[in-house]
């Protein structure tokens, strides 16, 4: 089979959706044909993947993402076209979802579309005008409403597709990792110890991911504050880089925190990111606002447990206390939850690995015969439209 994906952003931009798009298309290219499509990068980068990248033209976009212009780039378009795919497979509902929808209509194949993210929300906190998020959101839905078939990353995630307009039917494929636990983990944890200075340190907690105050940052603040104020010793490592990072480390330098605060940066280093996984007790992560994160899965592989809101995208599969913790959307809720579960970490952590942890091979082997079967629902309709 030729698959092919395609995303608005890709490599040198680190993302979730994008991270699901590589890791689909290293599994998918070892036994199948499998490229991705996305926007050229800036200008020095190169790819070096097991699996082809077919670049577009695009533009800077903010946040340092690219605008992709596939419908401006005759090169591109006839080296795709060549490919002769069986699948289109859209992991963003832009100019590239849009462009996957067209060309695989001309090539009389089927295109499947993930929705990943909130985009609304993305929308409003850019242009400040519900107007104009709502006009946009509805333009993206139209990618979701032409597609062969919808498929999502969590229950949430549907939930919030309604909200937007989209009422067709839809599949949730969760997510996975490609991290596995590593032999080398004492290794690691050192390297990170040697790092920061930490070795020996207790309580150690973890947050991977955009720094964006609309992921409950204010919350996860104020809920270490609180754990603070009533004695108990931990330290922070926030791993991740984003627009609100000065204002995030302004609110914990006011709030007297940031003796307790370590900030790593961006880590698009697998291995290195594994230690810092490694190195902590516990993720916590009280993002509302994602779907689903990776970041859950990628801790139970290193036998970690994960603190998240109850009812979230990233709650779906965690039973409280059992192989994850689950808080209210509160700051002391998610304080009161933390501190009665840190006798516990390292047995949780063990459950989560056994329960939470899903590696992209398993994802793979459950999205591959739904490709299968998409070819042929499409392949059955276009013939009965041919005999009638």
């Amino acid at each position: 089979m030729k698959i092919a994906l395609c995303i608005d952003s890709f490599y040198p931009c680190i993302d979730g959706p994008i991270n699901v798009t590589s890791s689909l298309a290293s599994i998918f290219n070892r036994t199948d044909k499998c490229s991705v499509l996305a926007p050229s990068a800036k200008s020095k980068y190169v790819d070096n993947f097991s699996y082809d990248v077919i670049r577009c033209k695009s533009i800077s976009a903010p946040e340092n993402y690219r605008y992709a212009l596939p419908s401006f780039d005759y090169g591109f378009r006839k080296k795709v076209e060549e490919q002769n795919f069986d699948i289109f497979h859209a992991h963003s509902p832009f100019s590239m979802g849009r462009y996957a929808i067209k060309t695989a209509r001309r090539l009389h194949v089927p295109m499947i579309a993930t929705f990943h993210t909130r985009y609304y929300d993305d929308f409003l906190r850019s242009t400040g005008s519900k107007m104009l998020a709502k006009a946009l959101t509805d333009r993206i839905v139209k990618t979701y409403n032409d597609a062969d078939e919808v498929w999502t990353v969590s229950n949430a995630a549907i939930d919030t597709l309604r909200e937007y307009g989209y009422y067709g039917q839809c599949k949730v494929v969760r997510n996975g990792t490609d991290m596995k636990y590593p032999a080398d983990a004492d290794a690691l944890v050192e390297e990170v110890n040697e790092r920061h200075g930490i070795g020996g340190r207790q309580n150690v907690f973890l947050y991977v991911g955009r720094i964006a105050m609309y992921k409950n940052l204010p919350l996860f603040i104020k809920a270490f504050k609180l754990l603070k104020e009533n004695g108990i010793d931990f330290t922070v490592l926030i791993v991740g880089g984003g627009f609100d990072e000065n204002l995030f480390k302004k609110q914990i330098d006011e709030n007297g925190l940031s003796d307790r605060f370590i900030f790593v940066g961006s880590v698009s280093e697998r291995k290195k990111l594994q230690g810092y996984y490694l190195r902590s007790d516990a993720l916590v992560f009280p993002s509302t606002f994602d779907t689903s994160s990776l970041a859950p899965i990628e801790a139970a592989a290193h036998k970690k447990p994960s603190f998240v809101i109850n009812g979230s995208g990233s709650a779906e599969g965690i039973i409280d206390g059992v192989n994850g913790f689950l808080c209210e959307e509160n700051e002391y809720d998610l304080a009161k939850t933390i501190n009665a579960a840190i006798p516990h970490l390292r047995e949780t952590g063990e459950n989560a690995a056994l329960t939470v942890y899903r590696s992209w091979e398993q994802v793979a082997e459950e999205i591959y015969p739904m490709y299968e079967n998409v070819r042929h629902r499409y392949a059955l309709t276009a013939e009965n439209a041919v005999t009638v």
